[in-house]
């Protein structure tokens, strides 16, 4: 790279995945001009180290941004150390961005996003279904929940005095019962509420714009690990191993992925049953706020049970709807 040019870094790919490799674009703005050219630019609107954004396929790209100056493509999924040696793409992108440490995914907010809101008791935004936010029977990855068991987890959230957001794109289908529909073609919109409220379970776009607020998620791994696509801060579930993977996401290597990967989203009810008292906690001890040891004594967190029931609670409930 050389300090005279701007330098233009390109990332592709859906929501998610250009929100993890956030932080290395935003590291390296802050040493020297970057432009960014990108599938998904709501990423790295307000961010106020980068100089510009651009869509892949806006007019004159090539002359009016490229041409002339330093240009690098972020790819980590051809990297050999991430497919044969699990090792976490955000490595991968640190490295080819020159960077010496790894920081978290960033994004940033414009003071009248902050006021973006959701109807309470608690909202939870619910990716049920993976990846891009749609229940698609070519969804090779086996992130997306059965819808049974979907509705099982919204069903018993729903009896615990919490408000389920599904969030799908506006085709999707299905809607889930119990649950408000979050289907708003506007994705700026749905990240933004990631920074106020808690998201649960697909490992998929959620996941990393969560995290690019320095939110935590409860995360239910079926197919992806947590060590290439995952966060530690993150509650990373799973019930199967993950048989087999191809990162490289070869689109005519599918078949043999299919056969071996087709049961890992088949889960036993006492793993749905765990991962709804997981979340329970995590809602309790991240998002709300009062004194635990009028519940359970000092010292001593209350269990799930304590904290739905806390009158306390209820009664903060009531005030955030009146």
């Amino acid at each position: 790279m050389t300090d005279k040019w701007t330098l233009v870094i390109r990332i592709d790919g859906w929501l998610g995945r250009v929100a993890a490799m956030s932080w290395a674009i935003t590291e390296v703005a802050k040493q020297k001009r970057v432009k960014v050219v990108t599938s998904r630019p709501l990423v790295f609107w307000w961010n106020p180290y980068i100089v510009s954004v651009h869509w892949l396929d806006d007019r004159n790209l090539f002359e009016d941004v490229i041409r002339w100056n330093d240009y690098i493509e972020i790819e980590p999924y051809t990297d050999p150390r991430f497919f044969n040696d699990a090792v976490n793409r955000l490595e991968i992108v640190r490295d080819e961005l020159w960077l010496e440490e790894i920081a978290q995914p960033q994004m940033f907010l414009a003071e009248h996003e902050k006021f973006n809101s959701l109807e309470w008791p608690m909202p939870i935004l619910y990716q049920p279904f993976g990846s891009t936010m749609e229940l698609s029977w070519a969804d090779r990855s086996y992130r997306s929940i059965k819808v049974k068991d979907a509705q099982y987890i919204a069903d018993t959230l729903a009896e615990k005095w919490f408000t389920l957001y599904e969030v799908i794109k506006p085709w999707a289908q299905p809607v889930l019962h119990n649950c408000k529909i979050l289907d708003t073609p506007d994705l700026r919109y749905v990240a933004t509420l990631c920074a106020k409220y808690p998201v649960i379970w697909a490992d998929s776009s959620l996941q990393h714009i969560a995290k690019a607020f320095g939110k935590r998620a409860v995360i239910v791994r079926a197919w992806t690990d947590a060590e290439r696509f995952g966060y530690e801060s993150h509650i990373n579930m799973r019930e199967y191993p993950m048989v087999a993977h191809t990162p490289m996401r070869l689109p005519m290597n599918s078949f043999n992925l299919d056969v071996s990967n087709q049961h890992t989203n088949e889960f036993s009810k006492e793993f749905l049953d765990s991962f709804i008292e997981n979340v329970i906690n995590f809602i309790y001890n991240d998002y709300i706020n009062r004194d635990v040891t009028q519940i359970s004594g000092e010292g001593q967190l209350p269990t799930a049970t304590e904290q739905v029931h806390s009158k306390k609670w209820r009664r903060g409930k009531k005030r955030k709807n009146s």
